[in-house]
C-alpha cells in the first residue's frame, strides 16, 4: 500500500517534492531510493518507526519531516543526508540518538525535537556546526551538555518544559545567541553566565524557581523578557534603603512659583488676571509633603534658564494672547530670583470644552 501511495505522489523520477501526511505509513517505501533529486519529503503524522536503508539516495534532499509519527530514536540514515537543512522529528517516542546520526549533518540549520522522551543530550551533537535554530521543548532533560556551546552558529535554543536545574558557564562563548528559551524547568539561581550575552534580545525564564534577579540584568540590552511565576516576583522585600530625599529641578520651579502666587506677589497677580482658565489649573495644587507649601507638580512641560538681561525682552512673546480654542500655555516669569538667572516655566494643558 505504500508503494502504491508513493507512485502517486511521485511524477517521475525527477520529483523534487512529496508530501504524505497522515496516510498510515509504517515504513518509508524503498522506492524512494529512485528520487534522487528530492529536496522535500513530508511524513508527517504517520505510524513510522523507523527509516529504510535507501534513505542513503537522498543526497540532494533539504527538508525532512517526520514529525508525529513512532520514532524511538534519531535515526542512523540522517548521517547520508550531507544537504539536509531542516529537520522536524517532534511528537515522536525518541528516547536516545543513534550513535552515527550527527555524522552527515554538517548542513543543518534547524533541528526540531519537541515533544519527545529526551533525558540528555549526546556530545556529538557538536558536529551540527551550522545548526541556528534547536527545539527541545516538552522533553525530560535535567542538563545541557557543555558540548552544545561549541555551535557558534546557534541563534535560537528552545529547552522550555523539561527539568533543567542550571546552566553550563560554557554558555558564554554563545556569542551569536539571540533567543533563549528556558521556561518552566527547575531552574532557583538565576545563571549568571547569561549576562555575558551581549547579543541576546529575548529571554524566557518563566515558570522556574528563582529567587531573584542579579543586577547585570539590566545591562543584557534585551528586548523582551519573560520572567512571570518566579518567586521574586511574590516576595516582599526584606528592607528599604532609605536615601536623602532629591529633588529634581522641575519641582524646585514649581513649588517656588506656587509660593510666590499664594504670597499675593504683583507681578504674578498682574498676568493671572489675564487668563482665568488658569485659575481652574491652578485650583488643583496640592500640599507638599515635605514642607507642607503649596506645589503643583503635574503637567510642567519644561524649565529653562534665562539671563537677566534677555528676559525682559521675552516678556511681551510670554504673556500674548492665547487661542483658547487650542492648547493654552501658562508662561510664569520669575521676577524675584538674583540677578543672575530667571526661570521659565511652561506648564500646557488641553483646553476644556
Amino acid at each position: 500500500m505504500s508503494e502504491n501511495l508513493f507512485l502517486r505522489a511521485v511524477k517521475g523520477e525527477k520529483a523534487t517534492v512529496v508530501v504524505l501526511r497522515g496516510k498510515n505509513l509504517t515504513t518509508v517505501p524503498s522506492l524512494v531510493r529512485k528520487l534522487c533529486h528530492l529536496k522535500t519529503l513530508d511524513l508527517m503524522s504517520n505510524k513510522i518507526s523507523k527509516l529504510c536503508p535507501e534513505f542513503f539516495s537522498l543526497t540532494k534532499l533539504r527538508k525532512l519531516n517526520l514529525g508525529n509519527n513512532q520514532l524511538e530514536e534519531v535515526p542512523e540514515e540522517l548521517m547520508f543526508l550531507k544537504n539536509l537543512e531542516i529537520l522536524h522529528l517532534f511528537e515522536n517516542l525518541i528516547k536516545s540518538f543513534s550513535p552515527k546520526s550527527f555524522d552527515g549533518l554538517e548542513n543543518l540549520n534547524i533541528l526540531n525535537l519537541n515533544h519527545n522522551k529526551l533525558k540528555t543530550i549526546p556530545p556529538e551533537i557538536n558536529r551540527l556546526q551550522n545548526l541556528k535554530s534547536l527545539s527541545l521543548n516538552n522533553n525530560q532533560l535535567t542538563d545541557i551538555p557543555k558540548e552544545l556551546c561549541s555551535l557558534a552558529c546557534l541563534s535560537e535554543i528552545q529547552l522550555n518544559y523539561n527539568q533543567i536545574v542550571s546552566i553550563p558557564e560554557e554558555f558564554k562563548s554563545m556569542k551569536n545567541l539571540r533567543k533563549l528559551s528556558l521556561a518552566r524547568n527547575l531552574i532557583d539561581v538565576f545563571p549568571m553566565v547569561l549576562c555575558s550575552l551581549r547579543n541576546l534580545k529575548t529571554l524566557d525564564i518563566a515558570g522556574n524557581f528563582i529567587q531573584m534577579l542579579p543586577k547585570n540584568i539590566w545591562w543584557m540590552g534585551l528586548g523582551e523578557f519573560y520572567c512571570e511565576e518566579n518567586p521574586f516576583l511574590k516576595r516582599l522585600p526584606i528592607f528599604v534603603e532609605q536615601k536623602e530625599e532629591v529633588l529634581p529641578l522641575k519641582e524646585i520651579a514649581a513649588r517656588y512659583i506656587m509660593n510666590q502666587i499664594s504670597e499675593e506677589d504683583p507681578l504674578y497677580q498682574r498676568y493671572v488676571t489675564r487668563y482665568p482658565e488658569i485659575l481652574e489649573i491652578l485650583a488643583n495644587d496640592r500640599e507638599c509633603v515635605s514642607c507642607g507649601k503649596c506645589i503643583l507638580s503635574s503637567g510642567i512641560d519644561c524649565v529653562i534658564f534665562i539671563s537677566p538681561m534677555k528676559c525682559h525682552r521675552h516678556l511681551k512673546d510670554l504673556f500674548s494672547p492665547v487661542d483658547p480654542r487650542s492648547v493654552f500655555d501658562l508662561k510664569l516669569c520669575m521676577a524675584k530670583v538674583s540677578t543672575h538667572i530667571r526661570i521659565r516655566w511652561t506648564l500646557s494643558m488641553p483646553c476644556s470644552k
